[in-house]
């Protein structure tokens, strides 16, 4: 981002998704399947969370945390609306033709990024953020603004603070694990596929709703107590999943565990420039995804391999509230300690 344009960077990282997408529609072999999925992966991270919330926190200075939101609730929408139909696609034409046609999505929703006229920063416009003011006629706003790319020097990785965000941003990611497994949950407590399926549909419309509520609770009352609002959302779903056990209850669980992902996505995203600041955003959140990622990446594993052990999910529930509470006291910890 600090060396390319911003519209080429997007177009590479779309035609890389795409390309390889379209690539998988003639693929037999597993091999070549991971390897296009890691190229999959290096091209959505061109133009996915880290470049989108870097252009909202150079745009808006107010209500930063609604425009986040905004941008971000978008990916449960896919998930919620997309699935199904990709899921019928597969049954009608096949897994191969299946792949085109997401090919062909991915380029089609890139269109408005790449076609759209705008800036990386509203100031190569000769604008100013959203909500942003000159504080008098005598400030040299040009001179006085720091750009994205323009880092505080003294700040580095590796210092506590940074660190122990860094592994809080690995564990709270391991929790949507779990979402993945929602469906074979519901098989080993004796319901059907059916119901397993509308379980992760509820969880991704948590998800939507999640994110779009996160961002207007950190403007009226800060990111920290909307992050920990939505962490006691998904604890009462964890416990619900535990204690009640009908088609009603766990459809409501579902839909309310869908608020980790508003942590997970938004929350940590906003945490990141308020503890670390707007000038150190794209360093400090490049190195946090890179930790979400990875998270998440075991996760889904790792439950699977304990569920084959257990032949039950209450211990994963029970992990996922721990790794809730440590989260809890994680961030009241880096929200205290000076930056520097």
């Amino acid at each position: 981002m600090k060396k390319l344009p911003l519209k080429l960077m997007v177009l590479i990282g779309t035609v890389l998704t795409a390309g390889s997408t379209f690539a998988m529609g003639f693929s037999h072999n597993i091999m070549l399947f991971y390897i296009l999925g890691v190229i999959r992966g290096i091209g959505a991270a061109l133009y996915g969370v880290m470049p989108v919330t870097t252009i909202i926190n150079n745009w808006f200075y107010k209500q930063n945390g609604l425009a986040t939101s905004l941008a971000l609730c978008f990916s449960g929408v896919a998930g919620a609306v997309l699935s199904p139909v990709f899921t019928s696609l597969i049954e009608s034409i096949g897994w191969e033709s299946t792949y085109f046609v997401v090919a062909i999505i991915t380029l089609i929703l890139a269109l408005p990024f790449v076609l759209f006229p705008f800036k990386n920063r509203p100031e190569e416009e000769g604008r100013l953020p959203y909500g942003k003011e000159y504080e008098s006629e005598a400030d040299l706003p040009m001179s006085e603004i720091k750009f994205e790319g323009e880092e505080d020097k003294k700040f580095n990785i590796m210092q506590p603070k940074f660190i122990i965000f860094f592994l809080v941003a690995i564990f709270i990611n391991a929790i949507p694990g779990m979402a993945s497994h929602l469906p074979t949950y519901a098989l080993s407590i004796g319901f059907t596929s059916t119901l397993g399926s509308l379980m992760l549909s509820a969880s991704m419309i948590g998800n939507i709703c999640s994110k779009f509520l996160i961002g207007i609770l950190s403007d009226a009352i800060g990111i920290v107590k909307s992050v920990f609002t939505m962490i006691a959302v998904n604890m009462i779903a964890l416990v619900m999943f535990m204690l009640f056990k009908t088609e009603y209850t766990l459809l409501i669980s579902a839909f309310l565990f869908g608020a980790i992902y508003s942590v997970c996505a938004v929350g940590l995203a906003i945490m990141t420039r308020v503890f670390f600041g707007t000038e150190n955003y794209s360093t400090a959140y490049s190195n946090i995804t890179f930790a979400s990622n990875f998270g998440g990446a075991f996760a889904v594993t790792i439950i699977g391999y304990i569920y084959d052990f257990t032949a039950s999910y209450a211990l994963i529930f029970v992990m996922c509230l721990v790794i809730a509470i440590a989260t809890i006291i994680s961030i009241n910890i880096v929200k205290n300690m000076k930056t520097l």
